[in-house]
């Protein structure tokens, strides 16, 4: 059973003290409900695998922690005054993040509500937690730093029990806004119109982060969590590898000279960053999002490394963004971006039209965006394997679209057939939506069902969320369609 609300908290000293508020919550849940796969609040003391005696290895713990966030609808966190212990990971040693932080920026990375208290007593934070809440504070519009009772905890979580046992339909609460709405708000506060060709995104990633707490940065140690990141496969896993390592840089931000030896691993931490956060549908004006990773990642090749600034990737983000927002001046943007990718050198230009196919696509000129997507298809045919089905996969599409059903739903499909070649990755989901997609446009709404179920489990064992909502509307809409209109 999914439980919807994530109990975090850090052990008190000596060393392994559970929090009393803790056993104040469980008590609670035990007056509510004797069934232990009932209670409503997500406990580690309900999972053997998390007793400190278990021998399961420490970042396979945090990786059911982070599981346990990812499916509560809101997180209660108790902060006292540790910062808690560190996680270790296996060939790589310990790494500056606890539990605690890892748990707290799971939550905010997917924008979960959160309630975080200042446990009374606990009004001497160690240095490195007041950082981390001054860090992540942007995220957390309910953090109080005003010290409160473990009476007045518990009523809070009492009532958060309250109003997640309400049916759905008589909760009080008003839902949170449409994400395009989400995404409108940001971009008209944080966006400005610039040159892309003399300047940069204004957007930095967490306002370029840095912890004078931590120690100087282990290279080494970074570039072992890189690698793992890089192997890792899913998303999440990725991501919070990811995160261990731009932690780790954080004691060295990049806008400082004296520490521009460490400016080649911000570069591959934030390029890596926004590679799987775009999987993870972190598209829009967020601070832990795509476009602020690509803000730092052009100030520390213009300003440090002297690079050639990644246009196409910006070309890609402002895409993404541009769908959710519906907004043709983002489009335009993308647009000027692939100009300048096309221009350098240092980009692959198949990879650039593709992207411009997409965005013809999207802006409705379906016989341009095919011609650019025949361009793709023709230089990657001689690769082949999933590279090359990649490319029918979106040629296929956009025919379909155009109503070449036959033609494109044949593309879509040797496209897919050689992406399950290869290990299943947000690709090979994205290919088996749009072919689904085509099928339902062709009437054969069952095998359309099928393929997007299939996708979507896929999408979840992957954790591409990006892709995750796509397909529960595109699912919603075949089935609509198959049913008869009287």
């Amino acid at each position: 059973m999914k439980r919807p609300i994530f109990l975090s908290s850090v052990f008190e000293d000596p060393l392994g003290t559970k929090l009393n508020i803790r056993k104040l919550v469980r008590n609670t849940m035990d007056k509510r409900s004797t069934a232990s796969d009932r209670r409503p609040v997500w406990m580690a003391e309900d999972f053997p695998a998390l007793d400190p005696a278990s021998p399961v290895p420490s970042f396979e713990k945090l990786q059911l922690c982070l599981d346990g966030v990812r499916e509560a609808q809101c997180l209660v966190a108790v902060v006292a005054k540790r910062h808690g212990s560190e996680v270790m990971v296996d060939g790589v040693g310990n790494v500056p993040t606890s539990f605690f932080e890892a748990e707290l920026f799971e939550a905010a990375l997917l924008g979960k509500p959160a309630f975080i208290f200042v446990l009374k007593g606990a009004d001497e934070l160690e240095p490195r937690l007041d950082s981390l809440l001054k860090l992540l504070e942007p995220f957390f519009p309910n953090l109080n730093r005003k010290p409160v009772s473990e009476e007045e905890i518990l009523r809070q979580v009492d009532s958060l029990i309250d109003h997640y046992d309400r049916p759905k339909w008589i909760r009080p609460f008003l839902r949170p806004p449409k994400l395009r709405e989400t995404v409108r708000a940001l971009a008209a506060l944080r966006h400005r119109p610039y040159d892309v060709h003399a300047d940069i995104p204004r957007l930095r990633f967490l306002r370029e982060p840095y912890d004078p707490t931590l120690p100087f940065p282990d290279a080494a140690k970074i570039e072992l969590l890189l690698e793992r990141a890089s192997n890792a496969t899913t998303q999440q896993t990725r991501l919070t590898l990811l995160w261990f390592a731009i932690r780790e840089l954080t004691a060295a931000p990049f806008a400082e000279p004296r520490f521009s030896d460490f400016a080649g691993l911000w570069d591959r931490a934030l390029s890596a960053w926004r590679s799987a956060g775009a999987w993870y549908g972190l598209h829009a004006h967020l601070e832990l999002g795509c476009l602020a990773a690509l803000g730092s990642v052009c100030e520390i090749r213009k300003r440090v490394a002297k690079a050639a600034l990644p246009h196409g990737e910006l070309a890609s983000e402002y895409y993404s963004i541009a769908g959710l927002m519906r907004s043709q001046k983002m489009y335009a943007l993308a647009l000027r971006h692939v100009e300048e990718a096309l221009a350098s050198s240092t980009h692959n230009p198949a990879n650039v039209i593709a992207i411009r196919a997409s965005i013809y696509r999207k802006m409705g000129h379906l016989s341009a965006a095919i011609v650019d997507y025949e361009t793709v298809a023709e230089s990657r045919r001689e690769l082949g394997g999933a590279t090359y089905g990649e490319a029918l996969s979106e040629l296929g599409y956009a025919q379909a679209l155009n109503w070449n059903l036959r033609q494109g739903i044949t593309q879509m499909e040797g496209g897919l057939a050689l992406l399950n070649m290869a290990a299943p990755s947000g690709f090979t989901i994205r290919s088996m939506r749009k072919l689904a997609r085509g099928y339902a446009l062709a009437g054969k709404f069952v095998r359309a069902l099928e393929l997007a179920n299939d996708a979507y489990d896929l999408a979840i064992r992957l954790g591409a969320y990006d892709q995750i909502g796509r397909l529960e509307r595109a699912a919603h809409l075949i089935d609509q369609a198959r049913v008869p209109r009287r």
